[in-house]
């Protein structure tokens, strides 16, 4: 037993010890998780786990619209896919969390899509690039699926591989970043990335922005002593926050976007969420590298109120979802 004296730092109760040890206790009774269900739908929506990669533990949870099954025309209708990643700063959530099973659930379910939810490697144990890596292999994943090897029966059924969304909430949002410019770089044909959705993209660097310094501070929302502990933790040994994991828009990622074609790009930000400078900075750096980008921005919505019907409001959301509907209609 690790004597208390012993904790270096703890994370919205994910506590990391002097000898390495980390525990997740408090966290995962803080996030609760739920199983899969593909008998009984949740707000509009099936799903069941699936095994990405059995070495790094890398798992998805598919998700298919229940009106997808509910006729033999419905049936035969191909549908987009959403690769989506979650949030929790690199640290936190998994796929499983209730959270964001619902929230996947009723995506899904409005856009009409096959969304299928990533669950990454998380740090301090496994280190940044470790979650952008599981991603990417999860895109590698369908890559396979599309080429017809070992292929998901509701893939086979009901997935259009030709339209494909990369799709992630704060760090999942960055992570959707990576992975679409190393796509861009690789190839994955047959798959299509048509687009990508950033909700509150989770990007960081040295020097504090005006909308840190007035919203970082604030008891509502995501401190900056959490987005600081989040990058310390999952950032690579010796890095600071002016690595290009976390300070994405610098000239690295500059000249490697230059290079490629990168898909039309849907950022989502909130008015008075800390990091909205920085995600309409990663706007316009991705316009600037000659690229399209839609800047939606949610008066008064801190960096996770989308997440929560209850703070955004039925309206909100119904906002969020015909905004997002109409950009994958300008994608296909």
């Amino acid at each position: 037993m690790v004597a208390p004296s012993d904790l270096l730092y703890e994370i919205w109760g994910v506590k990391v010890y002097s000898d390495g040890t980390v525990d997740r206790t408090e966290a995962e009774q803080l996030l609760p998780t739920v199983s899969a269900n593909a008998e009984l739908a949740t707000a509009g929506s099936f799903s069941k786990d699936v095994v990405i990669d059995s070495s790094t533990g890398t798992w998805a949870r598919i998700y298919v619209p229940e009106s997808a099954l509910s006729s033999a025309e419905a049936r035969d209708t191909k549908l987009p896919i959403l690769l989506y990643f979650h949030g929790g700063g690199f640290v936190l959530c998994s796929a499983a969390s209730v959270l964001y099973h619902d929230c996947c659930c009723k995506i899904a379910s409005r856009l009409q899509a096959i969304l299928i939810s990533v669950d990454y490697r998380l740090a301090p144990e496994h280190k940044l690039p470790a979650a952008f890596d599981d991603c990417f292999s999860a895109l590698k994943w369908l890559q396979a699926q599309a080429s017809k090897t070992h292929q998901d029966s509701w893939l086979s059924s009901h997935a259009d591989f030709s339209k494909c969304i990369l799709m992630g909430h704060s760090a999942g949002g960055t992570i959707a970043a990576e992975v679409a410019l190393r796509a861009a770089s690789e190839g994955v044909k047959p798959v299509q990335i048509q687009g990508l959705i950033l909700v509150v993209p989770f990007f960081g660097g040295i020097e504090r922005t005006n909308s840190e310094l007035e919203h970082g501070y604030s008891v509502e929302d995501v401190p900056l002593s959490v987005t600081d502990a989040c990058w310390a933790a999952s950032l690579p040994e010796g890095a600071d926050r002016s690595h290009r994991y976390c300070c994405f828009m610098g000239a690295e990622t500059q000249a490697a976007m230059e290079i490629v074609r990168m898909p039309p790009s849907l950022v989502v930000t909130g008015s008075r969420d800390p990091l909205r400078d920085r995600q309409v900075q990663f706007a316009d750096f991705v316009r600037k590298a000659g690229h399209r980008v839609t800047l939606l921005e949610f008066d008064r919505c801190v960096h996770d109120d989308l997440l929560y019907p209850e703070v955004t409001g039925e309206a909100g959301l119904d906002q969020a979802y015909l905004s997002m509907q109409h950009f994958l209609s300008q994608c296909f």
